[in-house]
């Protein structure tokens, strides 16, 4: 089972396509986790809790330090897969807009 972390930060339309998949059955292997956003009024938030899947929100406002924000974000992600080694790619974080 592929378990996945969906970071978010807007409305959630590709999250909820995913759940909207794996409850069809169209995607059978995998199952959403945790969703984190940086934005505490993302709609994708809601979404992710209708579902029962944990949410976690990491700002830059709270944290205008990068290297601050990328703790927190490493923490949130730490928290949904225990145990693993996590690799965070700052241009991806920052093509995401989470950055």
């Amino acid at each position: 089972m592929l378990r996945l972390a969906v970071l978010v930060s807007g409305g959630g339309t590709n999250l909820q396509a995913i759940l909207d998949a794996i409850t069809a059955g169209s995607v059978t292997n995998a199952e959403v986790v945790k969703v984190i956003s940086n934005s505490r009024k993302a709609y994708a938030l809601e979404r992710a809790a209708a579902a029962g899947i944990p949410t976690a929100c990491v700002t830059r406002r709270e944290h205008p330090d990068v290297e601050d924000f990328d703790t927190a974000l490493l923490e949130e992600l730490q928290e949904a897969f225990p145990g693993r080694d996590i690799h965070m790619d700052p241009l991806s974080l920052s093509v995401a807009g989470l950055r």
